[in-house]
């Protein structure tokens, strides 16, 4: 799991310090054993995470703070290391929007997509397949995702936590329990639930998570601005006459 809170340099998320970065415990825990199938990076960027947001209608991209007023969309790049034989990858990422401690299913949701590898068990197995094996870069290693636009407004000042997962259909069939879960990822039962059946806790064999920290401040008032001015005007002014 990848807990990123302004790891990288030059990012300007207002965060305490590192040791109080760690996600609160309320929110539960969300863990993969192993991502060589999928997992969030963007190397076609030079980026070894997978999740950044825009707060400019998509001209940048970037982990930049968040003030009221604006609107923040979210971009998801999960990058496969292998091809893989299963129905699907997923993705789902959710933001407390809240602020109450914990990620609620569906209000919270911002992103759900999927990028199905194989309509039915078998379908990648072919000869080409077979000559090369699966434990080689698929021909579309990067796959991106997009959330909606939403307004960040005075309800949202404060902290924000986001996270983020991918995994595949076999993980998330076999999480749930269900009988021969190899085979059943490719039911109809499954095949149009995979969003329910993603949740925001819980343990995934393949996949990946990251989670961040957005910090969200508000606009000063004109009048406070002003009275800043001033003060500072005034400032000046005492300086020069103490010179």
């Amino acid at each position: 799991m990848k807990t990123i809170l302004n790891l990288l340099a030059g990012l300007t998320i207002v965060c305490a310090s590192t040791a109080a970065q760690a996600i609160p415990s309320s929110y539960g825990s969300a863990t993969h054993s192993s991502p060589h199938w999928q997992t969030l990076a963007d190397p076609a960027n030079n980026d070894s995470y997978g999740v950044t947001w825009s707060v400019d209608n998509g001209l940048t991209w970037g982990r930049d703070d968040v003030t009221v007023g604006q609107t923040l969309q979210f971009r998801f790049n999960m990058f496969k290391p292998n091809v893989g034989t299963h129905y699907a990858d997923h993705v789902a990422a959710w933001v407390d929007w809240g602020q109450d401690g914990a990620f609620d299913h569906t209000a919270d949701q911002i992103v759900y997509g999927e990028h199905v590898i194989a309509t039915a068990k078998g379908q990648v197995n072919t000869a080409v397949e077979s000559a090369l094996g699966t434990w080689r870069t698929p021909d579309t290693p990067n796959i991106t995702f997009y959330s909606s636009a939403f307004a960040v407004d005075d309800s949202h000042v404060g902290d924000l936590w986001l996270r983020a997962q991918v995994t595949c259909s076999h993980s998330l069939t076999k999480a749930a329990g269900v009988r021969n879960h190899w085979n059943a990822q490719w039911h109809p039962n499954y095949t149009g639930d995979y969003q329910n059946l993603f949740g925001p806790t819980g343990h995934y064999y393949q996949g990946d998570t990251e989670e961040w920290k957005i910090t969200v401040t508000s606009v000063p008032e004109p009048s406070t601005i002003a009275l800043l001015a001033l003060g500072m005007l005034g400032l000046v002014v005492t300086r020069k006459r103490m010179a």
